[in-house]
């Protein structure tokens, strides 16, 4: 008898396919129970692999054993002409017929199944077994970008109503580590959009778009809310809510939506996650408002809009005292107003008071690490202490493309380069409409000389802003520092008003660079105050336009002028002996003045009070050899342009070659063997 004949006499085709669409069913029937239960994915392929392995054991037992009334005997234990097996392979049959009903049943009820999860195939047994532990499908792209909020009514409160609703999701959603999540700046630009969707996915580098609707009427509120799949423009997920208008209700919205959209990408959530994402900021609607506005304050860094940021951020915690996050925003305010436009270590103990309220009242918010990591950051330059906090917040938040950046600027000015720039990459992915980021990355190249790449980085600033004004200008100050050319950056400077206090020093400096004395003196003429005060720099209009008569030749003129300048800042630097801007500028001033012994002593301290900045110490290392240059050291000036022109970062030698400050050393041996050294060509 043959092979064939036998396997059919003994009914192990049957029950091979008996078990195959059994189990078809059951995989679908379990597979259902386990998405409602939102069970991790793992248990699925443990199942899968479980009934994949039963299914040779069945044809073993198929052909080895047969199924009498007596009940299970080994087949060569029966006498064939008792043999029951043509009855047992009728129940088969039937058997089969019944699970192909079912399945048929199921495919009408269910027609398109789970896209996503593997099911079981009529495949081969090792089809099955590969398939049951392959790893999750490389199609399965967990990543979403939430589009502004429609809102449906004329009233302006409404739609800052919608926008605090889009934020605080956004802020859910980014604590979900197994997604991508596109931050507030990007997605922005889609408000009010005629883009289709497959084209603001593509885009965003996104493979899921949510859109939602808010609708305030009296005190309800309704939001409806669809996620959807831009490759083939189906609704993977939608609902909408109908509640009564409280800010319990607002983040119990917030966190189902949060919880469904991961939920319908298979996104994982851990225990500390899930907590985190059903937490109630506060239950006063007033208090949400006003932390609201001064979110939306904080995205600009103007002081009129820091100020009135914490205006609403004090109000927001008179409501409620024990609003965490309002703290922490507070906090990071604070700190921002110290960093950017004032010098007073109150506002900084302020912001340390805010982080210790909210720390007492939420111990494990994320938005705390964020703060306690800028205080010791703008604080006071801690680096080493900032860092920690700033990879806890990252790792807490992981979709927060602002937490990356800040941990890249601190690693950066710790000379962490390349660490520094995947921080930067990875905010850029979260945030890819965002020109800022991609010239901070275009900056950070150029500072570490790699001219080309920087040149790239600001290229793709550019498709994002065609129009920001520090692109223009970082490209101009590119070609100055890789190949001497002094006429874009001085024309940039002066056509384009970049959005950062020192720019009009710089625009000052670029006319010395092409010699225009006159266009120099009218810079600072310009200047709507009469000094820049900042961490690193503190500069006086009298001691600008001393400088600059001074460098034109009119030391006649100069001599007064930076005479009074000297007894300002040496006055200040009384006040406080570790002041680095007023030694940074009493290096130039006594340089100036031909004061060697004074310009050596402001020059050196200033280098020992600069602060530990990897990116930022070649440009301390220029000013002062310009100082010691200006006084006629031409030994020590050269010393310090070596060690600037073999850092890592900071400028090459055409600043060196242009600035007018070096005149007084340019036919010195040191000087010349230093230029025929670094400098690939004299103008």
């Amino acid at each position: 008898m043959s092979l064939l004949n036998e396997l059919k006499r003994r009914n192990v085709f049957r029950v091979g396919i008996a078990y195959a669409v059994a189990a078809w069913v059951l995989l679908q029937i379990v597979d259902l129970v386990l998405e409602n239960i939102i069970a991790p994915d793992w248990v699925m392929k443990v199942f899968m692999l479980a009934v994949a392995l039963g299914f040779p054991v069945a044809v073993i037992i198929a052909w080895a054993f047969e199924m009498t009334p007596e009940g299970l005997k080994r087949e060569s234990e029966i006498d064939r002409s008792q043999s029951v097996t043509q009855a047992t392979g009728r129940k088969l049959d039937r058997i089969i017929i019944a699970f192909l009903v079912l399945a048929v049943v199921f495919l009408i009820v269910n027609p398109f199944g789970n896209t996503e999860e593997p099911s079981l195939p009529a495949t081969s047994i090792t089809e099955i077994l590969t398939e049951a532990s392959a790893p999750e499908p490389a199609q399965r792209d967990k990543s979403v970008a939430v589009l502004p909020f429609a809102y449906r009514s004329n009233n302006p409160d409404d739609e800052f109503f919608a926008e605090g609703m889009h934020d605080d999701l956004l802020t859910q959603l980014a604590k979900i580590g197994s997604l991508k999540v596109i931050s507030r700046t990007s997605v922005m630009e889609y408000k009010d959009t005629t883009k289709k969707i497959p084209q603001i996915a593509k885009e965003l580098g996104v493979a899921t778009i949510m859109e939602g609707g808010v609708q305030r009427s009296g005190s309800r509120i309704r939001f409806n809310a669809q996620l959807i799949d831009a490759s083939t423009d189906e609704h993977l997920w939608a609902e909408t809510y109908n509640r009564e208008l409280t800010a319990e209700n607002l983040f119990d919205i917030q966190t189902e939506i949060a919880l469904a959209i991961a939920k319908a990408l298979k996104a994982t959530l851990s225990p500390a996650e899930e907590a985190s994402i059903d937490r109630a900021m506060t239950s006063n609607l007033e208090a949400w408002e006003a932390y609201q506005r001064a979110v939306q304050m904080r995205q600009s860094q103007t002081e009129q809009n820091i100020r009135a940021g914490i205006s609403e951020i004090n109000r927001a915690l008179e409501l409620d005292p024990g609003f965490a996050a309002a703290w922490s925003l507070k906090a990071i305010l604070l700190l921002q107003q110290y960093w950017f436009y004032d010098t007073d270590t109150a506002t900084r103990d302020a912001a340390w008071q805010a982080i210790r309220r909210g720390r007492a009242i939420d111990p494990t918010l994320a938005e705390l690490y964020i703060a306690e990591g800028y205080y010791h950051y703008w604080g006071f330059r801690d680096y080493e202490k900032a860092l920690p906090f700033m990879r806890r917040a990252s790792t807490a938040v992981p979709n927060n493309s602002r937490v990356h950046l800040a941990r890249a600027y601190v690693l950066r000015r710790m000379g962490n380069w390349e660490d520094a720039l995947a921080a930067l990459r990875k905010a850029s992915e979260l945030d890819p409409r965002n020109s800022v980021t991609l010239t901070d990355i275009g900056a950070t190249l150029s500072g570490l000389r790699r001219f080309d790449e920087a040149r790239q980085a600001i290229s793709r600033a550019q498709e994002a802003d065609s129009g920001a004004p520090t692109n223009l200008w970082l490209l101009a100050e590119i070609n100055l520092q890789e190949a001497g050319d002094i006429n874009s950056v001085a024309h940039l400077t002066h056509l384009v008003a970049a959005p950062y206090p020192s720019a009009q020093l710089e625009t000052w400096r670029s006319s010395l660079y092409l010699d225009d004395f006159d266009a120099a003196l009218q810079d600072v003429a310009d200047w709507p105050k009469r000094f820049l005060d900042s961490k690193d720099i503190h500069v006086t209009r009298p001691m600008l336009v001393g400088l600059t008569h001074l460098y034109s030749g009119d030391s006649e003129t100069a001599r007064p002028l930076l005479l009074e300048a000297t007894q300002v800042f040496e006055m200040l630097l009384g006040e406080n002996l570790d002041n680095f801007p007023v030694m940074r500028s009493l290096c130039f001033i006594t340089g100036g003045l031909g004061d060697a012994a004074a310009a050596n002593q402001y020059c050196n301290n200033s280098l020992i009070a600069a602060p530990k900045d990897a990116f930022l110490a070649g440009a301390f290392k220029f000013d002062a050899a310009a100082g010691l240059a200006l006084a006629g050291d031409a030994q020590g000036s050269v010393k310090l342009l070596k060690a600037m022109l073999d850092g890592e970062a900071g400028p090459t030698m055409y600043p060196v070659i242009y600035h007018p400050a070096f005149d007084g050393i340019r036919n010195d041996p040191a000087y010349i063997k230093l230029l025929n050294q670094y400098g690939s060509k004299t103008p």
